[in-house]
């Protein structure tokens, strides 16, 4: 193991060894590596080092059945004539085409391949969406970052434009939602949520240039090589999401219980429906209800009634 850089000791390894076992988040194991020894390593060169060694290993981790989906998506712009620079307003019919989706990346929670769709060499999007809609098709919930507002609705102007079905509604959960619910933060764009959480960061690129060459690039070449650009800059949004994501879980409610979903009890864990879970502590409403806060072993805190807690309880007993 000590192969993989110079950073790694034998205190190192046997940490990563134990931490392969309770997680498949080679990520998660990544960020908390480089807290816990003070690391100046980059996190995805121990991320992919990681993920090489539970291969060597064989260690899969603690399997638990979410199927969360992450993703992001990159456009391409309107055209249209103008006739100076402000407060103009730009009647629909002259916009020249349709605004179409470049690419979409999307992983799968707990895996470490990002995959991404693009459009065609001839900027067509039909088959980039047509596969994405079964994609979220698969998904118990779908993730992103302002991606109800702007990625959910982008993809389904683009569906019913090209004629394709897709489910007028997905379980969805948008960071800048609950980042804005839950936290007072001075900005709560992905690449600052990244930045403060110290878990990475967009990556830096030329601005409307790439988009423009990404579009309107005079050559073949040029066009290939600003798409290759786009996708890598799209790819490290996701990766950066689920970063941001897996901080924020344990402080924020969750949109779907994944214990109940997989036919589990509900106070069993609603983010990783796992059963090492403890009573944290129990409070009273004002009408006399009683709720008891639980915490799971992945850090998830979430409420139950006190008529689950009896199921517990019971289970315990047994």
């Amino acid at each position: 193991m000590a192969r993989h850089s110079s950073w790694c000791g034998k205190e190192i390894q046997e940490w990563i060894k134990l931490r392969l076992e309770s997680t498949q988040n080679n990520t998660a194991i990544a960020r908390q590596l480089i807290k816990e020894f003070n690391l100046d390593v980059d996190k995805d060169t121990v991320r992919v080092a990681i993920a090489t060694i539970r291969k060597r290993l064989q260690i899969k981790g603690e399997t638990y059945q979410v199927k969360r989906l992450f993703y992001d998506i990159e456009t391409g712009y309107y055209k249209a004539p103008v006739w100076g620079c402000f407060d103009q307003h730009i009647r629909p019919e002259l916009l020249e085409g349709e605004k179409k989706i470049i690419c979409i990346s999307y992983k799968w929670q707990y895996e470490d391949t990002v995959h991404t769709l693009q459009w065609d060499e001839n900027q067509s999007d039909y088959n980039l969406v047509k596969k994405f809609i079964k994609v979220l098709g698969q998904a118990d919930e779908v993730c992103g970052h302002n991606a109800d507002r702007f990625d959910m609705k982008t993809i389904r102007a683009r569906a019913i434009q090209l004629g394709l079905l897709m489910y007028p509604k997905y379980r969805s959960v948008d960071t800048l939602k609950k980042a804005r619910a839950f936290f007072k933060f001075p900005s709560n764009k992905l690449d600052y949520l990244g930045r403060i959480f110290e878990v990475g960061k967009k990556l830096e690129h030329s601005g409307f240039d790439l988009w423009q060459r990404c579009q309107e690039g005079a050559t073949k070449k040029i066009r290939k090589e600003a798409l290759k650009e786009m996708v890598a800059y799209c790819e490290q949004d996701v990766l950066l999401l689920e970063d941001v994501y897996n901080v924020m879980m344990p402080y924020i409610d969750h949109n779907t219980n994944y214990a109940v979903l997989k036919g589990g009890e509900k106070w069993q864990c609603p983010e990783c429906g796992g059963k090492d879970v403890q009573l944290s502590h129990t409070d009273v409403t004002p009408m006399g209800y009683i709720k008891r806060h639980m915490r799971c072993s992945c850090k998830k805190t979430y409420h139950i009634s006190n008529k689950s807690y009896q199921q517990f309880l019971k289970r315990n007993i047994k």
